[in-house]
């Protein structure tokens, strides 16, 4: 939804880098560049990856920083530059466009989204992580999700008043939350890549130990992407089908339909920055059961409950909690409160300041 939060006398000024946004390309770094897109009077915007064809990925991949440099050549009006990175070869491939928006004389802000980043810095060579560390030196501003990601980048050595939070962005619900009657299993929900770092398979195995102990209790929708044969043989394999279902990748209004009946939202994910997705589901009143990664804990406090990565019993225990229904409804009511931070308004007045901080 189209709403001028960022008015054109300070978008104008602005280049965003990041992963192309357009389907059907689909992750977080591209929700929030999608979200800011709708926010910003006007979107200078350069692509310096893709995940379409081999020929769009070679372009953007290949050709992102020859269209940054002539962009910031022709458009004197420019003066930061902010580039959404992630980590391993993203971040090391946009270091290079750091360096050439300083060379022509531009801020630079680097939004760090990475969920695995101390994972990888931590398993450089000494002389990588040198160069890591000489690209944030020379920041004008790291933006991060959460104070644990401050906190780690401060401590290896980036300037604490260089280093911004920023809190992800998720629009408010437009639909009602329907009910759960009287009776009905607690109906939960995945959203998310398919695969082992966010936890999809120790949930299968949660619910396979629901059914043992206490069968009809629990309903799971999954929507996600990658690894689709892998999950289906799962459901399979653990007699799984009268209790999940799989809808492969979810977007629009199935996505908006099942967050609308979903009571609890699981990612029991084992790395993490600050999902959009738990955002997404706090915004339309859902209790959140997740781990303790990333900046997870600053927003799943009495609203849900955290478990540690592959505790599959402790899934199960959670879900159990959460099929008590006024247990479910107060998290779900703490989860629509506690996410007023993070809806558009909010965001764009801290990003706001961040960039007038810079243009000063």
């Amino acid at each position: 939804m189209k709403r001028t939060l960022i008015d054109k006398s300070l978008s104008d000024r602005i280049l965003t880098v990041g992963e192309c946004y357009w389907a059907p390309v689909y992750g977080g770094i591209v929700s929030v560049i999608k979200s800011y897109r709708d926010c910003f009077e006007t979107f200078p915007f350069v692509a310096s990856s893709g995940k379409l064809t081999w020929k769009d990925k070679l372009r953007y991949d290949l050709g992102g920083l020859f269209a940054m440099g002539w962009r910031l050549l022709r458009d004197r009006k420019i003066r930061v530059v902010h580039i959404h990175t992630a980590a391993g070869g993203s971040f090391d491939k946009h270091a290079w466009y750091a360096a050439l928006a300083r060379l022509l004389g531009r801020k630079v802000v680097l939004h760090s989204h990475a969920s695995r980043f101390k994972v990888w810095y931590e398993g450089l060579s000494e002389r990588h992580r040198r160069r890591v560390r000489k690209v944030l030196s020379r920041l004008d501003r790291l933006i991060v999700l959460s104070a644990s990601w401050r906190d780690f980048f401060v401590s290896i050595g980036v300037s604490p008043d260089k280093v911004s939070i920023l809190n992800n962005i998720t629009d408010p619900a437009d639909r009602e939350k329907v009910a759960r009657k009287p009776g009905e299993p607690v109906r939960l929900l995945f959203l998310g890549e398919i695969g082992p770092r966010k936890g999809v398979f120790d949930l299968l195995k949660a619910m396979a130990l629901l059914q043992d102990t206490a069968p009809g209790k629990a309903w799971l929708e999954i929507g996600g992407n990658k690894n689709e044969e892998a999950l289906k043989e799962a459901i399979r394999s653990q007699r799984l089908e009268a209790c999940v279902h799989f809808n492969g990748f979810v977007s629009g209004d199935l996505k908006k339909e099942l967050l609308s009946r979903t009571d609890v939202f699981v990612l029991p994910s084992y790395n993490e920055g600050l999902p959009i997705s738990i955002l997404e589901a706090m915004s339309y009143g859902c209790a959140v059961i997740s781990t303790p990664v990333g900046g997870i804990p600053e927003v799943v406090k009495e609203n849900g409950i955290l478990v540690q990565p592959g505790d599959v019993e402790g899934i199960a225990a959670a879900i159990t909690r959460c099929g008590d229904e006024e247990t479910c409804r107060q998290m779900g009511l703490a989860s629509q409160e506690m996410v007023k931070a993070f809806h558009p308004e909010a965001v764009m007045d801290c990003l706001r300041r961040i960039y007038e901080s810079l243009l000063r």
